[in-house]
């Protein structure tokens, strides 16, 4: 299945999204998420129990992308 959010897509098993982030700190998410290890994760589970697991991934990975986007330009403001 295929899922897209924001900056975030899986299209036949292949996610991508913005590397900066992703280097920086998506790629551990996402261990954590397939882990089962991101508490977080584990409540949309239980919440959206028809939601594809990749719509999943992918809202998980934008919301944490969203937050890491906004501290960079803050701290950027603040230079």
């Amino acid at each position: 299945m295929n899922a897209h959010v924001g900056q975030f897509r899986i299209e036949n098993g292949v996610l991508t999204g913005p590397t900066l982030s992703m280097h920086e700190q998506g790629n551990a998410k996402l261990d954590r998420i397939l882990a089962g290890e991101d508490a977080g994760f584990q409540a949309m589970l239980l919440a959206s129990p028809t939601t594809s697991l990749e719509q999943m991934i992918c809202v998980a990975l934008q919301t944490d992308y969203a937050g890491w986007r906004g501290m960079r330009q803050l701290q950027e403001g603040l230079q």
